[in-house]
């Protein structure tokens, strides 16, 4: 077995030509530029970069563009079943996004695929006559800048420099160097970064393993999907929730059964219902299953379901506190103290355990409640948080 500094690792780039409108001049802008990358790698990690060419499939596009996600789908299959460690797609299209008009790259570093496109790096497309060295020389730099980006590489203030936060497609003809110490960070990050192991056989030990082994790569991906952000992006969960709440917040019932089933048993109930709004969640955003074509299980589809599980579960954690909190509040504010006395038939629900108990059931079953709701949220909205790091 070969050791870690012995290992070779492999980069492949994929021309998607999806409308095949001007194939021969994007095929040839294509070739040269990654023949520029190749060597660029080469010289630096010491890494294998193979051009390889997918067909299809037949994208629709919405308002004028493509989305980025539908080729990071294609992508992540892809990768596994070309046994490349990185894969960076090159599409002739425009690639729409949630942020801005469009996008030129969208790296993400979860699932070691980023998406370039060529179509604006043309002069043409800006109404200027056709430069297509420049458009080459465009293309070169955003393959290693977003490659870059997939070894979590930090941008560089200097306009020269790969990694400058360019703002404008003329920015990436002057982005010509890495430094020394950015290309020490690439050669320490791409054993890191690079999840490729597969196995066909003890799937489940293969999965307990690489949980072990990429918890900070998971624990990275947590952190940058960012819980608050992902309620930001699910209003109409939240509001389904927030019904279901208000509803039962009034209800009799509810008083009752709060106020007289044991405590261990409304925290049981609150874990098995956030637990199943993160299934929920989970088969309605995730990209589908994490086995290839060919039966074999990556490392890199383990630590990005992982990552994906473990965001929802955050997101639907806090979602529950909040709601929790929302409830008490108003239970020991606004709520008469004599309706709780004679409301419940029980008991008088007065004690602050009735109270707390109270808040429990009645978040527990809202985030279940949304989470059914949630489902009709928009998946782009959400998979762009899971997924992407930023889009250039």
């Amino acid at each position: 077995m070969k050791s870690k500094s012995d290992q070779e690792y492999v980069v492949g780039v994929m021309t998607m030509d999806v409308e095949g409108k001007d194939s021969e001049r994007f095929l040839d802008c294509a070739t040269k530029a990654v023949g520029t990358f190749d060597l660029a790698l080469k010289d630096s990690l010491g890494v294998r970069v193979v051009t390889l060419s997918f067909e299809g499939p037949h994208l629709t596009p919405t308002a004028g563009a493509y989305a980025p996600l539908d080729f990071l789908h294609v992508g992540m299959t892809e990768k596994i079943e070309r046994g490349v460690h990185f894969l960076l797609i090159i599409t002739e299209v425009d690639l729409s996004t949630t942020s801005f008009g469009s996008t030129l790259a969208l790296p993400s570093q979860l699932t070691n695929v980023g998406i370039i496109s060529t179509k604006r790096l043309n002069p043409t497309f800006w109404g200027n006559s056709e430069d297509r060295p420049l458009t080459i020389r465009r293309l070169e730099t955003l393959l290693l800048h977003t490659f870059s980006r997939l070894l979590n590489l930090s941008y560089s203030k200097h306009p020269q420099n790969i990694m400058y936060g360019f703002v404008d497609v003329e920015d990436l003809a002057g982005m010509v160097r890495f430094t020394d110490r950015q290309r020490q960070q690439m050669r320490k990050a791409l054993p890191r970064e690079a999840h490729e192991r597969t196995s066909r056989r003890s799937r489940w030990r293969f999965i307990l393993v690489t949980l072990v082994r990429d918890w900070k790569s998971i624990a990275i991906a947590i952190i940058r999907a960012n819980p608050f952000r992902l309620l930001a992006r699910l209003p109409t969960m939240i509001t389904a929730a927030l019904s279901t709440i208000v509803f039962l917040f009034f209800t009799p019932d509810m008083w009752d059964v709060a106020s007289t089933v044991e405590l261990y048993q409304l925290v049981l109930f609150s874990i098995i219902a956030v637990a199943a709004a993160t299934a929920a969640l989970y088969r309605a955003f995730a990209f589908g299953s994490i086995l290839s074509r060919s039966r074999m299980l990556a490392e890199s589809t383990v630590v990005t379901s992982a990552a994906t599980i473990l965001s929802l579960l955050f997101t639907m954690s806090l979602l529950f506190a909040i709601f929790m909190g929302f409830i008490y509040a108003g239970t020991v504010t606004i709520f008469p103290r004599k309706l709780m006395e004679t409301w419940p038939t029980v008991d008088p629900a007065i004690r602050t355990i009735d109270h707390i108990k109270l808040s429990i059931f009645v978040s527990a079953l809202g985030v279940l409640a949304g989470s059914l709701g949630g489902r009709a949220d928009s998946d782009g909205l959400i998979r762009g948080v899971l997924f992407v790091d930023e889009e250039a």
